[in-house]
């Protein structure tokens, strides 16, 4: 696993590694979307990807320069920017938000998923019962390891002796959205807040750079709240790709 000291330095090599190792792929579906005969759905996929940030401090700068080399362009940077305020607001709000306030910063991003006023799910929706469960949990027992915000829906007990599978499952092949991020697991170690973010799906190019920011503000959220520093920031994912209705004007396929 690569490490990194700061996300300027792990978005510059990820980057680089996506074009430089990434292989073409070409789903069926993406997300509530059938794209198998659109061209613009080629991928340049690196796959069980994963990565460490050591030692950061997060700096809302730095966050705008992480966005302004992944976008290209200041605008969208900003707006990007703004969408990550409004967004984690919603995220550690404690109430299950939909569809919130942060999307109308993204507008060309989440319209398109937007159904009767609402999104098939939000990630406040995902988070509001689990963040303060979590936090206590660690101020009960510092060592667990069993602090995890679950993402993408779990399997849910209907009986005694019978459970289910969970509805992000039964939305495959198309049905229905399905988050992209698994969980995030919060884990306290030498008196810093470590943080690993699983992700099973990211876009490079449209949202990898906000979802790490999040991330990192999730942790440095955790340690605000514990009295703790910041730790180790580690990353993975399933896929990490970028599609090449963005990418066709850079020069990459």
């Amino acid at each position: 696993m690569r490490i990194y000291t700061s996300p300027i330095q792990a978005v510059r090599e990820v980057e680089r590694d996506l074009w430089e190792m990434g292989i073409n792929v070409h789903p069926a579906t993406m997300q509530d979307k059938f794209v198998r005969d659109d061209p613009d759905y080629l991928t340049k996929e690196v796959r069980h990807y994963g990565f460490q940030i050591q030692q950061w401090v997060h700096r809302e700068p730095e966050e705008r320069q992480v966005l302004e080399m992944v976008y290209k362009n200041s605008l969208q940077a900003e707006s990007a920017q703004l969408y990550i305020g409004a967004e984690f607001v919603d995220r550690t709000s404690g109430q299950a938000r939909n569809p919130g306030n942060a999307w109308q910063y993204r507008k060309q991003v989440w319209n398109e998923f937007m159904h009767d006023g609402k999104f098939s799910y939000t990630y406040s929706e995902r988070m509001a019962p689990q963040l303060l469960r979590v936090v206590d949990e660690l101020r009960a027992r510092p060592d667990t390891r069993q602090a995890i915000i679950d993402i993408h829906s779990n399997i849910c007990p209907v009986e005694a002796e019978q459970v289910t599978g969970s509805a992000d499952l039964s939305n495959m092949g198309g049905k229905a959205r399905i988050p992209c991020s698994l969980y995030y697991q919060v884990m306290i170690r030498e008196r810093r807040v470590d943080l690993v973010y699983a992700m099973r799906s990211c876009d490079f190019l449209v949202h990898f750079p906000v979802d790490l920011m999040l991330a990192m503000r999730l942790q440095t959220w955790f340690a605000k709240l514990l009295d703790l520093n910041v730790g180790l920031f580690t990353y993975f994912t399933g896929s990490l790709h970028a599609y090449h209705k963005e990418i066709k004007d850079r020069g990459i396929f």
